[in-house]
């Protein structure tokens, strides 16, 4: 199972666990995150009601990745072989986000390492966003002809409409502080060692608020940003998916695996 999930005290945990790999975002990846999400999004289901009347399910989701990074993006190698799954990616990732978005309750990142294009987008459909100072976020794509579109309704809404075009035309790669100021993250650990504490506590303070308040708020602030609009997500996974269509991306990916390589 390359993403894995454990629900207890309250809280659900989803953890990408093909570390060797850097957490690639592939075809299996994607099919393990979906199958974890769904579990999630029951486990979080406000009628789960124990004997003495109180929510018995998750009221908090954490996701992280494990190894030392989170996720560096799409499995390249299957691309380099056979560009047009770059389109399934694409459109794989925008169900992914859309659906971290949709979770009923608070979402929690923790990061370490790498969130690299892809792996940066996961992120966007995130609530609250724990990176260690060292980290590496962004969505450095434009040097292999793709598109970060998909990742816009999202991070758009999180980061405000100029700095979603400062991080997604620029390309640069951001450090923890530089990613807060961005946008991509929303509190960066003091040490890269104190990451899986801070977020932590972060996630405690989350459950000692009241979960039907949380849930309340989060339905309208995602109403309110436009982010239960599915055709939105469609339209802009499309945009980003077109990449594989043509010549561009074939040919850059190839050259870049290339000088990668050698």
């Amino acid at each position: 199972m390359l993403a894995r999930s454990t629900c207890h005290h309250r809280r659900f945990e989803i953890t990408l666990a093909d570390p060797a790999r850097r957490n690639a975002l592939g075809e299996a990846m994607f099919t393990a995150m979906h199958e974890r999400l769904l579990v999630a999004a029951l486990a979080a289901d406000d009628r789960l009601i124990g004997p003495d009347g109180t929510h018995v399910g998750a009221d908090v989701v954490v996701l992280r990745g494990e190894g030392h990074s989170f996720s560096a993006g799409f499995d390249l190698p299957a691309c380099v072989e056979r560009p047009a799954l770059l389109r399934d990616f694409v459109l794989d990732l925008s169900r992914i986000v859309l659906l971290l978005r949709a979770l009923p309750v608070p979402v929690v990142a923790e990061v370490r390492g790498a969130a690299l294009a892809g792996g940066c987008a996961l992120l966007a459909g995130c609530d609250f966003v724990v990176v260690a100072p060292d980290a590496q976020l962004g969505y450095p794509v434009h040097r292999i002809g793709v598109s970060p579109a998909v990742t816009v309704p999202a991070f758009m809404a999180n980061a405000g409409p100029g700095r979603a075009r400062e991080v997604t035309v620029g390309g640069a790669i951001h450090d923890g502080p530089s990613a807060v100021r961005a946008g991509l993250a929303t509190h960066c650990a003091a040490t890269p060692q104190s990451t899986a504490d801070e977020a932590e506590m972060l996630v405690t303070s989350l459950l000692a608020k009241g979960p039907q308040a949380l849930r309340a708020t989060k339905r309208w602030l995602n109403e309110l940003d436009g982010t239960q609009d599915e055709t939105r997500f469609r339209h802009a996974a499309e945009a980003s998916a077109a990449a594989a269509e043509g010549d561009e991306f074939a040919t850059m990916l190839r050259a870049f695996w290339e000088t990668r390589s050698r």
